[in-house]
């Protein structure tokens, strides 16, 4: 009877590695899983940003946009954009992120997490006098691994968006 249990006992155990490794399989993602980066944000602006009869600096509000495509981004209207701007960028659209006002002379850091298919981080400026301003700026991020942190710079009715890229060792 020993005899018998004892070539028996190697199939079991074969058949029941066969089983977890097999269910082992079934469990685990095809996909790889998607590791975030991280991106420093700088948000600079300077004294005279948004100016009016009253004013020569007032706030404004900041919207920050991941996105896949940017071409309904730059053919779009700024009231547009200003309205209804998910709609509009809907296919293109990673994900959005409203900065909210921003004051004369205000710098600030985020720390962005990219989203997986971002190609391009674009920013909207709701500027008072619209149709004066450079309200939006792009920005292709296709060598993410080179870029140190990404500036915002809003000056009087303009807003520009630049990577910071990391010097390397090497001459």
């Amino acid at each position: 009877m020993t005899d018998r249990l004892h070539s028996i006992l190697p199939c079991i155990l074969l058949l029941l590695l066969t089983i977890t490794f097999s269910a082992c399989s079934v469990f685990s993602s095809e996909e790889k899983e998607y590791e975030s980066i991280e991106l420093k944000l700088v948000l600079k602006a300077s004294d005279n940003i948004n100016p009016s009869q009253l004013s020569t600096g007032n706030p404004v509000v900041v919207n920050l946009y991941q996105l896949k495509n940017v071409d309904a981004f730059k053919s779009s209207q700024i009231l547009d954009l200003y309205e209804k701007d998910t709609s509009i960028l809907a296919k293109d659209l990673v994900s959005k992120q409203i900065l909210g006002s921003v004051l004369p002379q205000e710098k600030r850091e985020v720390t962005l997490s990219i989203d997986q298919g971002t190609k391009f981080l674009a920013v909207f400026v709701q500027f008072s006098n619209y149709s004066q301003a450079k309200a939006r700026a792009w920005l292709e991020i296709k060598e993410i691994d080179d870029i140190e942190q990404v500036n915002i710079l809003i000056d009087s009715l303009t807003v520009n968006i630049e990577p910071v890229i990391e010097e390397s060792f090497w001459p």
